[in-house]
């Protein structure tokens, strides 16, 4: 990271932090690093082919839910 980059302080519960700091260590990166990586993941497009196995994926659980309710289960 490059000394330019924009600095701020960020307030996150206790909690998250400890799940962060523990996800930089396993992906052996710092926490800064990790909280990066992640925020440009969820903002990174979604490819076609994932976007129809997501759309197809939850056909099927709508449909498996609608038997589930008509049986009774």
């Amino acid at each position: 990271m490059a000394r330019e980059d924009l600095h701020f302080r960020l307030r996150i519960p206790e909690g998250l932090k400890d799940r962060i700091e523990e996800a930089a260590s396993k992906n052996h990166r710092s926490m800064t690093a990790e909280i990066i990586d992640r925020l440009e993941t969820s903002f990174a497009p979604v490819p076609a082919e994932m976007k129809a196995i997501i759309t197809e994926f939850t056909h099927q659980l709508i449909v498996a839910l609608d038997q589930g309710k008509k049986s009774g289960h």
